[in-house]
């Protein structure tokens, strides 16, 4: 399911916490780990923008290289050595390397040029790291936060074609040998039903966004799932959930949120649901 885990880690921000899971991931999934530091292109071109005195283009270039250096001996020293205490002492077969550039755009370019089964990586509140790759990229990633509690809570909705979320739930659940506890989140500030295919429907009524989630609880109920339905923001009651269950992971799925609280357009759901929640969570995507 994940043999081959690519784990990126920004010169902006390091977590030991990542490299601690995948020791997890990789024993129970065969892993290979690929870690890759990178470079953050930000903290190279703000030199260029120092303007408390005069400095020709061979200082800016210096000052660059003296960043550049500074950096790869962190990873060097730091980040690599860590993974060598962490992976290589369990075992567990991996690779790493250093790249110069942006955070997304260097993520994005390495699932181009090899096969992932999954992005595994930190997350730092209010760090000026660009996180587009949440909405931008296809495979699964797992956003690994401290709190891990015996189960994994599974988050199905109105919003989400709920077709990969139970399944892989059931999975999951059976390889690590956790319980597994489902919630149905019927979205009233966006009232939508979204298909297999994850598109959207016109607006429904309550009563019709009711029947729709009876029909897929007792699909689940009939596979011995625990399972809730709760009726609210999406956001809210995923938070209200997890400080309920005591998850070791949050499974979420491709929700299609469009509209919050006085029918604005929502922006960055996954990363407002990262800022907020207190445990790991798995973007199915």
């Amino acid at each position: 399911m994940f043999e081959n885990i690519l784990i990126p880690i920004s010169s902006e921000f390091y977590s030991k916490e990542v490299l601690k899971r995948s020791i997890f991931l990789a024993k129970n999934f065969n892993s290979k780990i690929n870690l890759i530091y990178i470079i953050e292109e930000k903290t190279l071109n703000q030199t260029d923008k120092q303007s408390d005195s005069y400095r020709t283009p061979y200082e800016i270039t210096e000052t660059k290289n003296e960043i550049r250096q500074k950096q790869k001996q962190t990873a060097d020293k730091i980040v690599f050595e860590d993974a060598k205490f962490y992976l290589q002492n369990n075992e567990i077969p991996f690779e790493e390397k250093i790249i110069e550039g942006e955070f997304s755009n260097i993520i994005k370019r390495e699932l181009e040029l090899k096969n992932y089964d999954l992005i595994l990586m930190g997350y730092a509140k209010g760090c000026a790291l660009n996180y587009r790759l949440f909405d931008e990229v296809k495979i699964p990633l797992w956003v690994v936060n401290k709190n891990e509690g015996k189960s994994i809570l599974a988050i199905c909705s109105n919003l989400a074609p709920n077709v990969m979320v139970p399944e892989l739930s059931q999975q999951l659940a059976k390889k690590l040998n956790l319980d597994l506890n489902m919630i149905y989140v019927i979205d009233v500030n966006d009232s939508v039903q979204v298909d297999e295919k994850a598109e959207r429907s016109g607006k429904k009524s309550e009563m019709d966004l009711m029947v729709g989630a009876d029909r897929f609880i007792k699909q689940m109920q009939n596979k011995n799932i625990n399972i809730k339905l709760l009726k609210g923001g999406f956001e809210k009651e995923v938070i209200k959930a997890t400080e309920l269950y005591d998850p070791k992971i949050v499974i979420i799925g491709r929700e299609q949120k469009k509209k919050g609280i006085l029918g604005l357009p929502v922006k960055n759901l996954k990363r407002k649901l990262v800022d907020k929640c207190e445990y790991s969570i798995l973007f199915l995507n």
